[in-house]
Protein backbone atom coordinates (compact mmCIF):
# COMPACT_ATOMS: atom_id res chain seq x y z
CA UNK A 1 0.00 0.00 0.00
CA UNK A 2 2.78 2.41 0.87
CA UNK A 3 4.13 2.11 -2.77
CA UNK A 4 1.16 3.38 -3.86
CA UNK A 5 1.25 6.46 -1.43
CA UNK A 6 4.80 7.16 -3.35
CA UNK A 7 4.30 6.88 -6.90
CA UNK A 8 0.59 8.72 -6.66
CA UNK A 9 2.51 12.00 -5.10
CA UNK A 10 5.37 11.35 -8.02
CA UNK A 11 2.57 11.38 -10.64
CA UNK A 12 0.53 14.29 -8.84
CA UNK A 13 4.06 16.67 -8.65
CA UNK A 14 5.33 15.85 -11.70
CA UNK A 15 1.67 16.69 -13.50
CA UNK A 16 1.78 19.99 -11.60
CA UNK A 17 4.36 20.27 -12.60
CA UNK A 18 4.05 19.70 -16.11
CA UNK A 19 1.03 21.95 -16.08
CA UNK A 20 3.13 24.81 -14.52
CA UNK A 21 5.47 24.68 -17.62
CA UNK A 22 2.75 24.54 -20.03
CA UNK A 23 1.16 27.67 -18.60
CA UNK A 24 4.22 29.18 -18.84
CA UNK A 25 5.14 29.01 -22.32
CA UNK A 26 2.34 31.87 -23.56
CA UNK A 27 4.07 34.19 -20.71
CA UNK A 28 7.74 33.33 -22.42
CA UNK A 29 6.30 34.45 -25.62
CA UNK A 30 4.22 37.68 -24.57
CA UNK A 31 1.14 35.89 -25.79
CA UNK A 32 -1.28 37.03 -22.94
CA UNK A 33 -2.17 40.82 -22.80
CA UNK A 34 -3.28 42.00 -19.37
CA UNK A 35 -6.07 40.76 -17.83
CA UNK A 36 -7.49 39.79 -14.63
CA UNK A 37 -7.82 35.84 -14.99
CA UNK A 38 -4.31 34.72 -16.09
CA UNK A 39 -0.89 36.21 -15.82
CA UNK A 40 1.08 37.83 -12.91
CA UNK A 41 -1.44 40.13 -11.71
CA UNK A 42 -0.50 42.98 -9.34
CA UNK A 43 -1.38 46.79 -9.52
CA UNK A 44 1.89 47.50 -11.20
CA UNK A 45 1.08 44.46 -13.76
CA UNK A 46 -2.55 45.61 -14.36
CA UNK A 47 -1.57 49.33 -14.81
CA UNK A 48 0.97 49.08 -17.93
CA UNK A 49 1.28 46.81 -21.08
CA UNK A 50 5.57 47.67 -20.57
CA UNK A 51 5.27 46.15 -16.89
CA UNK A 52 3.03 43.60 -17.81
CA UNK A 53 4.69 41.81 -20.24
CA UNK A 54 8.31 42.41 -18.61
CA UNK A 55 7.06 40.80 -15.33
CA UNK A 56 4.72 38.03 -16.87
CA UNK A 57 8.15 37.16 -19.14
CA UNK A 58 10.35 36.93 -16.05
CA UNK A 59 7.47 34.75 -13.99
CA UNK A 60 7.02 32.50 -16.76
CA UNK A 61 10.84 31.41 -17.18
CA UNK A 62 10.80 31.25 -13.11
CA UNK A 63 7.85 28.88 -13.65
CA UNK A 64 9.61 26.98 -16.16
CA UNK A 65 12.77 26.98 -13.64
CA UNK A 66 10.12 26.34 -10.63
CA UNK A 67 8.95 23.17 -12.50
CA UNK A 68 11.97 21.56 -14.01
CA UNK A 69 13.12 22.14 -10.01
CA UNK A 70 9.96 20.61 -8.38
CA UNK A 71 9.94 17.14 -10.86
CA UNK A 72 13.82 16.69 -10.77
CA UNK A 73 13.75 16.79 -6.71
CA UNK A 74 10.55 14.75 -6.28
CA UNK A 75 12.30 11.71 -8.55
CA UNK A 76 15.44 12.00 -6.57
CA UNK A 77 13.06 11.42 -3.43
CA UNK A 78 11.27 8.85 -5.20
CA UNK A 79 14.23 6.84 -5.54
CA UNK A 80 15.78 7.40 -2.76
CA UNK A 81 12.82 5.53 -1.21
CA UNK A 82 13.73 7.08 2.57
CA UNK A 83 11.03 8.65 3.82
CA UNK A 84 7.81 8.02 5.54
CA UNK A 85 4.77 7.77 3.39
CA UNK A 86 3.18 11.04 5.54
CA UNK A 87 6.66 12.08 5.10
CA UNK A 88 7.02 11.76 1.63
CA UNK A 89 3.71 13.62 0.83
CA UNK A 90 4.85 16.52 3.36
CA UNK A 91 8.03 16.90 1.26
CA UNK A 92 6.21 16.29 -2.13
CA UNK A 93 4.23 19.19 -1.57
CA UNK A 94 6.91 21.42 0.18
CA UNK A 95 8.90 20.28 -3.21
CA UNK A 96 6.26 22.25 -5.48
CA UNK A 97 5.38 25.05 -3.60
CA UNK A 98 8.69 26.30 -2.06
CA UNK A 99 10.46 27.00 -5.86
CA UNK A 100 7.43 28.68 -7.10
CA UNK A 101 7.33 30.96 -4.01
CA UNK A 102 10.57 31.83 -4.42
CA UNK A 103 9.41 32.45 -8.42
CA UNK A 104 6.68 35.08 -7.35
CA UNK A 105 9.37 36.82 -4.78
CA UNK A 106 11.39 37.61 -7.30
CA UNK A 107 8.83 38.76 -10.00
CA UNK A 108 7.52 41.16 -7.39
CA UNK A 109 11.35 42.42 -7.05
CA UNK A 110 11.62 42.68 -10.63
CA UNK A 111 8.67 44.69 -11.20
CA UNK A 112 9.75 47.33 -8.53
CA UNK A 113 13.15 47.15 -10.63
CA UNK A 114 10.65 47.39 -13.85
CA UNK A 115 8.76 50.70 -12.40
CA UNK A 116 12.14 52.64 -11.97
CA UNK A 117 13.76 52.27 -15.18
CA UNK A 118 11.97 54.75 -17.65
Amino acid sequence: MESTVYFKGLVTILACAGLFLLLAIPLILRKIPRNSLYGFRTLETLKSDRIWYEANFFFGWGMVFSSLTSAAAIIILYKLAVLTPDQYINSSLVILAVPIVIAILLTLLRIQKIKDTP
